[in-house]
């Protein structure tokens, strides 16, 4: 008898532990995720009918409070008000931060539950129900100015490609673009899958040499005394039966790590990697945030990858630390690596949610993630800024240069198909000595970092300092 009640107590506590482990797990997912649950434009609750709405959903607002998506009404023939979500013509240049409830996507569908007002305490929702002739939801104002999409798409012309800038002190995203691209504002319009693609968070490319950044804190952080490392760059280096060329094979005789930041030497990164080996290089880049599921306030994004295990080949290694190889990564990623090295170290929670105001103009803001994580130390950070003045002063960033401002940046030349040409990069940050900038540029199939990408982000970068950033 007692061996049958130890038996069921035992069940018992088993039983017990699962439904506590169920119920755990359950709020843990409820916790994690339920603002990507919500904001799913799948999700019948928030589907708004527009003839006869429950809720009347905000306005869509810039940073400095401009109108770009509203509410209005008009009166049918049979006489009842219909109501209809009207884009400003100009949310073209903002169309996937700003989205369409017609494709799923931007902040007319993941934001959706500010809009409509489930973002408001219980009291504001009750006295709503009780004395409005009807409810309303509340406006989302946007991290972006308006004034640097418009600039942004024009400096970037027909090319395809992303552009993410952003403080990276607050972590508030001040232009994000992404082309090719749609206009919201026009119902008649019927934009290719390409189109509707926010480049920007879901585009993934292999990073090229911008990816050398990462590579260097690796070495820095690995407790290695480096500094005395060199090599006699002769434009190429033999490794597991391949050769990895430096660009163009230009020879850039000896080097050590800061010259051969400067001058983006293949050969030197590629035997860097080496030496530091794989597990280095890979602890380095997922505390970047590479291989990782990133988890932000309001933002949703691809996973980069930097796919190294203790069976990847010396020349799939050597590969990976230029960039090259199986790394993807996406702008938004590259934009908050560019942060990180701003800050001392320290990588940002994006944001795109400036702040959401209330039918009494009352504006709340959100509370933030603060620092993501802290891959590298302050003082690899100061070094790493240091080699990426050099890149622009007078390396192969030197058309990022601005008169009066110093800007820290790297390029990246990044291969693809053998007969297509390369995509162009650039990141950086300014002014270096105090950023409050900072930018991640992809042209893809435009050429070498140095003279596309870099040209266009000085452009951006200068544009933002005129207008107060």
């Amino acid at each position: 008898m007692k061996h049958i009640k130890r038996n069921v107590r035992s069940s018992l506590f088993a039983l017990l532990g699962l439904f506590l482990i169920l119920t755990g797990y359950y709020f843990y997912n409820l916790f994690v995720y339920s603002d990507r649950w919500f904001s799913d434009p799948n999700n019948t609750r928030v589907k708004v009918d527009m003839d006869n709405p429950t809720i009347l959903p905000g306005n869509v607002q810039d940073r400095n409070q401009n109108v770009l998506v509203e509410t209005k009404s008009t009166i049918r023939k049979d006489g009842k008000t219909t109501y209809y979500r009207s884009y400003r013509d100009n949310c073209r240049y903002a169309a996937h931060v700003i989205g369409s409830k017609r494709y799923g996507i931007g902040a007319e569908a993941l934001y959706i539950r500010y809009l409509l007002g489930y973002y408001n305490n219980l009291f504001e929702r009750i006295y709503q129900k009780a004395f409005l002739d009807q409810e309303v939801g509340n406006n989302v104002i946007l991290t972006i100015d308006m004034q640097l999409q418009k600039y942004i798409n024009e400096v970037m012309g027909s090319r395809k490609g992303s552009v993410v800038l952003m403080d990276p002190r607050s972590g508030e995203i001040l232009a994000m673009v992404s082309l090719p691209s749609f206009n919201p504002a026009q119902e008649n319009e019927e934009p290719g899958e390409e189109s509707l693609l926010n480049k920007a968070s879901y585009g993934r490319y292999p990073p090229g040499s911008i990816m050398k950044v990462v590579t260097a804190a690796a070495a820095l952080e690995s407790g290695k005394d480096i500094s005395r490392d060199t090599l006699d760059c002769k434009g190429s280096t033999d490794i597991g039966g391949i050769t990895i060329n430096c660009y163009g094979q230009e020879a850039h005789g000896m080097v050590d790590l800061p010259r051969a930041m400067e001058v983006s030497c293949n050969a030197y990164f590629a035997n860097l990697s080496l030496d530091m080996g794989w597990k280095q290089l890979r602890e380095t880049g997922e505390k970047f945030g590479f291989n990782k599921n990133f988890l932000f306030s309001d933002i949703k994004t691809v996973k980069s990858q930097l796919p190294l295990t203790r069976d990847t080949s010396r020349k799939e290694l050597a590969w990976s630390g230029v960039g090259q190889g199986k790394v993807l990564v996406s702008p938004l990623h590259v934009a908050l690596i560019t942060s990180s090295v701003a800050n001392g170290g320290e990588v940002p929670d994006p944001k795109l949610i400036h702040g959401i105001q209330t039918r009494n103009g009352n504006i709340r803001y959100l509370p933030s993630h603060g620092t993501l994580s802290t891959p590298v130390s302050p003082e690899t950070a100061k070094k790493l800024t240091d080699m990426m003045v050099q890149v622009v002063e007078n390396g192969t960033g030197r058309n990022a240069r601005t008169t009066g401002m110093i800007i820290a940046g790297k390029t990246g030349t990044a291969e693809t198909k053998e007969d297509q040409s390369p995509h162009s990069w650039f990141m950086g940050f300014a002014p270096a000595d105090n950023p409050t900038l900072a930018i991640a540029v992809v042209l893809e199939n435009a050429g070498t970092g140095g003279a596309k990408a870099a040209t266009v982000a000085g452009k951006i970068l200068r544009k933002a300092i005129r207008l107060g950033y």
